[in-house]
């Protein structure tokens, strides 16, 4: 988990004998103030997570009309206790203003106002024939400083507002009454307009805006955030959060700041598609990184915005943070299936699948609902309901301490996990390499036939198979997927994964899928030289990855993390008659090839596509050069099915049934991993875990915590 930062603000609880400065800079965060004897809040209204900044504000009574000023940095609130207007600085004391009231009844409070944005003037009101719409000036130099300036009087603006905030370009309050209704008010002379009704009742106690002119409403009774487009030709209010309940509400932010700062990354997002609500631009579903608080599984990392599919940290990841929930038996439509939860404390949980295919969570594809856990490791029964089709989904995992979570939107505390998962039909089996939810690491050295600098980092990939097959043994469809992780070489390599023994005629090829980073690709993916099945994955993985020359390597080394990425997914649909017993093991045939490019020192002339490697003791492709064989540090024997080894029977291409650590750039795979050699000398029998980190020099590793 990453560390969780708090706001940057003290709580300051005993009085003071002189008034707090302005605050530093302008709070990114929302200000809230409660109770009946005032109490400051920082909210986060992306989340709706919440803490004290105050519990003692220098007054025994409520504060409202609060409003943050962005002319002096100062946050200003009607004080109860006094009757007049109070300035509130760094220290969060009050300090009472002398208000003139120009004759105006001063026997009255004021529980609605904001600050301009435009011009330094704080705005009250009160319904009521002798009450109304007030400006007081904020400007010392002003000759009207302080002085209460009613604009409109309550009988011709009477609304059943609870607060109002300024729009930051347009220099119009804006709120919502009681009854739905979003009205607009000129502050220069008080007329309003009823805009639209936005859909939600309530009392609206806390009202703000932010820098893009959206406007929130916070509902004292539940607590519950809207969002709301006031740019809209009818404005509509969206669920946006779970903020504080409370029956004395009033808020103030700074209208020109966003409501998530780049900077900040204390919000788990999800990284599924962002037409499933994921991002914070689309309301994604969001929950705020508090210490200690209850999330899925180990790890935790937070962001200020998602990295949508594909660019997530997904599971075929190191370190991956979608680790709290496992498919512990096959989807299918109309079965139960179980899911194995590890909760860190208590809490509710509520999933979601896209079982339609729409690229939406429909609510009527929502399978768990507030479910209690308990802390550690539980399994669940989940039910599939009839009259879905087979395919590859999507699933929303949320789990927070209070649980009534919707499948989009922020909650205080907890964790999303997004996920993609196959749902099959009762006559389908599903097979997978190495797991549903995990992926092996291939792994090449690309100087063969030399040994090189044997840091096996030229290409790494994170690769996972999965075999559908029908009750009758048959094959349906096969499925590679994965992503480039590191390209350790300055070689120019294509990527591909071959079945051997089947022939490309058994593909339906016009069904198949070929997606690269998300996008579905019109090219064909299978080699037309060969007739076993071999996909292309890319021709020359150097057009994703490094295509704009920053560095030489891509995450091999500390200096250069490079640029680019490789997602990959190829759906390859058999003919009837395939069965599943033919297939190779999984993960099948994974290699790489040399492309035109230069590859001094070793060739003079690019080998081109004639140059392939492959793990130790794979037969190569049909295409592959047999004059390379045996030739400079490689000693392949196809007479006895040995090749692609060293004298000393080291390999240029390993598989790992694990999200594998690679050495660092030049690092000898045998230095930052000592029982590397004795494994692969022994063929596999000795030291079979060399690979886990327990066993690895960590100062010789690439650590790549994405």
């Amino acid at each position: 988990m990453k560390p969780w930062k708090p706001l940057a603000f003290a709580i300051l609880c005993s009085p003071l004998s002189s008034y707090g400065a302005a605050f530093s800079s302008c709070p990114t965060q929302a200000f809230l103030v409660q109770q009946n004897v005032a109490q400051l809040f920082g909210v986060n209204l992306a989340t709706g997570f919440y803490q004290t900044l105050a519990d003692d504000m220098g007054t025994t009574g409520k504060l409202n009309a609060l409003g943050f000023n962005l002319h002096d940095d100062y946050l200003y609130a009607w004080s109860y206790q006094h009757g007049t207007l109070a300035r509130i600085g760094d220290d969060y004391q009050i300090e009472p203003l002398s208000l003139d009231w120009n004759g105006i009844d001063s026997n009255v409070s004021f529980y609605v106002g904001d600050v301009a944005v435009s011009h330094n003037a704080h705005y009250l009101y009160r319904s009521g024939s002798s009450r109304g719409l007030y400006r007081v000036s904020l400007d010392e130099t002003d000759s009207d400083y302080l002085q209460m300036q009613r604009v409109i009087d309550g009988s011709a603006l009477n609304l059943r507002i609870f607060d109002m905030a300024f729009h930051p370009d347009n220099n119009m309050l804006y709120s919502v009454d009681n009854n739905g209704n979003l009205w607009s008010i000129d502050a220069s002379n008080g007329n309003s307009q009823n805009l639209a009704n936005v859909g939600q009742t309530g009392t609206f106690g806390a009202v703000y805006f932010d820098v893009d002119g959206n406007l929130y409403i916070s509902r004292n009774s539940d607590g519950s955030v809207f969002k709301i487009d006031v740019s809209e030709s009818n404005p509509q209010a969206q669920f946006y959060a779970q903020g504080p309940a409370s029956g004395n509400n009033d808020g103030a932010r700074c209208a020109i700041a966003p409501i998530v700062a780049e900077d900040e990354a204390n919000i788990d997002f999800g990284d599924a598609p962002d037409s499933f609500g994921t991002s914070l631009a689309n309301n994604g579903a969001r929950h705020q990184l508090v210490e200690g608080g209850i999330h899925l599984g180990t790890y935790v990392d937070g962001e200020a915005d998602a990295y949508v599919y594909p660019k997530s940290d997904d599971s075929s990841r190191l370190l991956d943070d979608e680790d709290g929930i496992a498919f512990v038996t096959d989807v299918q439509v109309g079965l139960d299936f179980v899911v194995q939860v590890d909760s860190s404390a208590n809490g509710y949980l509520s999933a979601w699948i896209d079982l339609n295919g729409n690229g939406v969570f429909d609510s009527q594809e929502q399978v768990l609902t507030d479910q209690a856990v308990v802390s550690g490791v539980q399994s669940l029964l989940v039910s599939v309901p009839e009259g879905y089709e087979s395919g590859d989904r999507w699933a929303r995992f949320r789990i927070s301490s209070a649980g009534g979570n919707a499948a989009t939107g922020g909650a205080p505390d907890g964790e999303v996990e997004d996920m993609q998962i196959y749902v099959g039909d009762s006559a389908t089996q599903v097979s997978y390499y190495p797991s549903a939810d995990g992926y092996a690491t291939v792994a090449f050295e690309d100087n063969w036939p030399a040994e090189g600098d044997y840091d096996l980092n030229d290409l790494v990939v994170n690769l996972q198979t999965k075999v559908l097959s029908f009750a009758d043994g048959n094959v349906a469809r096969v499925e590679l997927q994965g992503e480039v992780r590191a390209v350790g070489a300055s070689f120019h390599n294509g990527f591909a994964i071959r079945i051997p023994g089947i022939d490309k005629s058994l593909v339906d090829v016009a069904a198949i899928r070929y997606e690269i980073n998300g996008q579905l690709l019109d090219s064909p993916v299978l080699d037309a030289s060969t007739s076993d099945i071999t996909a292309i994955i890319a021709s020359n993985v150097r057009d994703y990855i490094n295509n704009q020359n920053q560095c030489d390597f891509y995450k091999t080394q500390s200096d250069c993390r490079g640029e680019g990425q490789l997602h990959f997914k190829v759906l390859l649909p058999m003919l009837e008659g395939v069965a599943a017993s033919s297939l190779p093991s999984a993960p099948f045939d994974p290699f790489i090839y040399a492309t035109e490019h230069a590859r001094n020192p070793y060739f003079e002339n690019s080998p081109g596509r004639g140059l392939e490697i492959h793990a130790k003791n794979q037969s190569p492709s049909s295409q592959a050069d047999d004059t390379l064989w045996g030739s400079m540090d490689d000693v392949s024997n196809p007479a006895a099915s040995s090749y692609y080894q060293t004298g000393n029977g080291l390999p240029w291409a390993i598989i790992v049934p694990y999200n594998w650590q690679y050495p660092f750039e030049r690092i000898k795979v045998s230095d930052a991993y000592p029982n590397f050699i004795e494994y692969a000398q022994s063929e596999g029998q000795q030291a079979s875990d060399w690979y886990l980190l327990e066993n690895a020099r960590s100062e010789l590793i690439y650590q790549d915590q994405e």
